[in-house]
């Protein structure tokens, strides 16, 4: 199986059945998109919601907006991971 990835106008053809997935599952990548996501979630949770922990007040913590900044790094941690070693 063929798959085509384009990156900055360029196509790269990998070779492989399941090699994204192989790459995406590495357990090297997702260790590095965890650590990724806890840095930078934290401090983008700390700059959007800053007057919640400021004040304490936790009743107004919004959840799905704290899981979700904690997601976008971990899926592009992942992703771009994910690239750069199919790249070679």
């Amino acid at each position: 199986m063929q798959i085509y990835l384009k990156s900055k106008g360029q196509k790269m053809k990998v070779n492989s059945n399941n090699s994204f997935l192989a790459a995406f599952s590495d357990r090297r990548n997702i260790i590095l998109a965890i650590k990724m996501s806890l840095v930078v979630g934290t401090l983008l949770n700390c700059i959007n919601q800053a007057e919640c922990f400021i004040n304490q007040d936790f009743d107004q913590l919004n959840v799905p907006k704290l899981l979700f900044t904690y997601s976008v790094p971990f899926f592009v941690s992942i992703y771009s991971s994910t690239i750069a070693k199919l790249k070679g």
